[in-house]
Formats: structure tokens, sequence, C-alpha cells
């Protein structure tokens, strides 16, 4: 969405959560989000089963920030919602997420760097 000039409605996760609930009232988004959270866990994995140059290599000392585009598909019986991967990105443009969270940088890097994410907006997934 970083490609033109359209107006965004940015929705903090504080706002986000409760419609969510409010409009899915059998679904809480605490469920969800263990889902998505196994969804990311799983494509790592996979992603670093093999050595380079098919997979991703493993290095004590490396770091990285992606970004995930991902949807949320209903079952074919409309009981449940799974999260679906669209792509993900190395090294993405942040610049809306400093906008809205200008703190965004300094706390990915205090929990990257220096395993300070508690009190963080971060959710460790492995």
């Amino acid at each position: 969405m970083n490609y033109s000039e359209t107006e965004l409605k940015q929705i903090h996760y504080d706002e986000f959560i409760p419609m969510f609930e409010e409009q899915n009232p059998d679904h809480r988004w605490e469920d969800i989000d263990r889902k998505i959270c196994a969804m990311f866990k799983e494509c790592f994995k996979s992603a670093t089963s093999l050595p380079p140059p098919k997979g991703l290599g493993h290095s004590e000392q490396a770091r990285a920030i992606y970004a995930a585009d991902f949807m949320l598909e209903w079952s074919p019986d409309e009981q449940s919602m799974d999260p679906k991967l669209l792509e993900i990105n190395f090294n993405p443009d942040n610049q809306r997420a400093c906008k809205y969270h200008p703190k965004f940088y300094d706390d990915c890097l205090q929990a990257l760097f220096f395993g300070a994410a508690e009190g963080l907006p971060v959710t460790r997934i492995c």
C-alpha cells in the first residue's frame, strides 16, 4: 500500500481487536493471533530447513527485519478463520511503521541486538 497516494485508514491493535471480536463474537483474536504466530514459525522453519543456496543459512550474529502480508480465510463451514500467507519481504519499507510508531526501529533494535524484548511491542515466535 506504499505505492500510491491512497488514503489509508490506520487502525491500531487496541482499536482493531475489540472491533474484530465485536464483529466476530465466536472468534477470539487471541486464538487467531496464535495461529498467525504458528504460521510464521512454520514458514521460517521451512526456510531454514535446507542449507544455502536452497534455504536460509544459520548465523548466531544474523539479524533481520521482515514484513509479511497475510489474509484471514474462513473455513468452508465458516466455523474458523485461518491465516493465509501472501508474501514475506526482507528489508521492507518501514516508513509507515515509523510514522505511526516513532519508536519502531528503537524497539526492533532493542529486541534483535540486545535481547531486551520485555515490555516492548514485539512477539516471540520461536
